[in-house]
C-alpha cells in the first residue's frame, strides 16, 4: 500500500481507521483486535466466515505495518476526501474508534492524539 492508495470501498477505509487507532500506541492488543473484528462483521456483512474476516484483518494490519506516519496521514486524508460526500457517518466512526481505544481498559496518550486528529478531519464536535 502506498501513500496515494485510495480504497475501493468505504468499509475498507473504516477498517484502516480502526487499525490505525488500535496501533496508535504502538501496541495492538488482543482486546482491540476482537473489537475490530466485531466491527468488521457490521462493515463487511458479505463476509460470513470468521476465518475470512481474520484473514482480511491480518492483510490490512500487515499492510499498515509497512507504512510510515506520513504515508498513513496521506492515506487517511485522501481517502476521507474521496468518501466524504458519499458515505461518511462521522459519529458512527468516532464511536467505533472509541470502542477500539477503550477495549483494553487503558487510554494511552498516543491513542487520544490519534482520535483527536481524526475528530478534526471528520469535523466532529463534542
Amino acid at each position: 500500500m502506498e501513500k496515494q492508495h485510495i480504497f475501493d470501498q468505504y468499509q475498507e477505509f473504516i477498517l484502516f481507521l480502526l487499525i490505525h487507532v488500535g496501533n496508535s500506541d504502538y501496541s495492538l492488543k488482543s482486546a482491540e483486535i476482537e473489537v475490530i473484528l466485531s466491527k468488521m462483521e457490521d462493515y463487511f456483512p458479505d463476509i460470513e466466515d470468521t476465518d475470512e474476516l481474520r484473514s482480511t484483518f491480518i492483510s490490512y494490519q500487515d499492510d499498515y505495518q509497512e507504512l510510515n506516519d506520513s504515508d498513513i496521514n496521506h492515506i487517511i486524508y485522501h481517502n476521507y476526501l474521496h468518501f466524504k460526500d458519499k458515505h461518511v457517518n462521522a459519529n458512527r466512526i468516532m464511536n467505533d474508534l472509541n470502542e477500539v481505544i477503550m477495549a483494553d481498559g487503558l487510554i494511552h496518550e498516543m491513542e487520544t492524539k490519534a482520535l483527536e486528529s481524526l475528530k478534526k478531519l471528520l469535523n466532529v464536535r463534542d
